[in-house]
C-alpha cells in the first residue's frame, strides 16, 4: 500500500471543510496503518471529539475515507487518488459569471481552483511589498503545479492559533512558511507540524514559534 502524503490531501481540500481536511491530515500522518481512536484523532487536530465523528462521517460519505471494523476497533483507509476529486466535485461552490463581468473565473484562469486565493491579507504585502509576495507565490506554483496555497494557509492559520499567535502574527509567519516552501518544496504545513511538536516545556509558545519559523525561512 502507498504511504499517503500532505500533498495528496491538498488536492482534496477544494470539496472539503477545514475540520475534514484537519482530520483528514491526522489520518494520513498515521502511514499506511491507520487505526486512531477517536479520542486520539481530537487530541490530535485540537478538535472536540464531536467535530472529528462529524467530519469522520462526512468524509466516509464523500467516500474519500472507508471504515473497517466494529465499534472503536476502525481501521482506516484512504482514497487519496486524483480521481477522488470528482466525488464531492458537485459540493464546489460555482461563481455566477454575472459576479465576474459575464466571464467565469474559470474560464479566465483554467488553474483557477488551485491559483485563486479569496480575501488576501493586506499585511502580507506589506512583508516586503505586495510585488515581492506575489513573486515568492509565483516561485512556489513553479516548483510545485499543484500547490493548493490557500488550502495550506488556512489549515496553517488554524494550527497558528492553536499555539497563541496574535492576528498580526499570521501574514508573517505565513510568508516566513512561504519562504521556506519557495526554497525547500516542503508544504507550509509539514514545517509547522516539525515546529509544534518541538514546543513542549516551552514557555513562550508564540515567541519560540516564531523565531523557529525565521529559522526555516532562512
Amino acid at each position: 500500500m502507498a504511504r499517503n502524503h500532505s500533498s495528496d490531501v491538498f488536492r482534496l481540500a477544494p470539496c472539503l471543510t477545514s475540520d475534514e481536511l484537519l482530520v483528514l491530515l491526522a489520518l494520513a500522518d498515521y502511514g499506511e496503518r491507520i487505526f486512531p481512536s477517536q479520542a486520539a484523532l481530537a487530541a490530535k487536530t485540537r478538535l472536540h471529539r464531536s467535530t472529528v465523528n462529524k467530519a469522520l462521517q462526512s468524509l466516509r460519505k464523500k467516500e474519500v475515507v472507508q471504515a473497517k471494523g466494529f465499534g472503536k476497533a476502525l481501521t482506516y483507509m484512504l482514497d487519496l487518488s486524483p480521481a477522488a476529486t470528482g466525488t464531492c466535485r458537485s459540493e464546489r461552490q460555482v461563481v455566477s459569471p454575472a459576479a465576474t463581468g459575464g466571464v467565469a473565473p474559470s474560464d479566465r484562469d483554467p488553474n483557477y481552483r488551485t491559483n485563486h486565493q479569496p480575501n488576501p491579507v493586506a499585511a502580507d504585502a506589506a512583508q516586503g511589498g505586495r510585488q515581492d509576495f506575489d513573486e515568492l507565490l509565483k516561485r512556489i506554483r513553479v516548483r510545485d503545479p499543484r500547490a493548493d496555497i490557500d488550502a495550506q494557509r488556512r489549515v496553517c492559520s488554524r494550527v497558528f492559533e492553536q499555539h497563541g499567535l496574535a492576528k498580526d502574527d499570521m501574514p508573517p509567519a505565513w510568508r516566513l512558511l512561504c519562504l521556506n516552501w519557495a526554497r525547500t518544496g516542503n508544504s507550509p504545513y509539514d514545517v509547522l507540524q516539525r515546529i509544534v511538536t518541538s514546543l513542549e516545556g516551552a514557555r513562550d509558545v508564540r515567541a519560540v514559534v516564531m523565531h523557529k519559523l525565521k529559522g526555516v525561512a532562512a
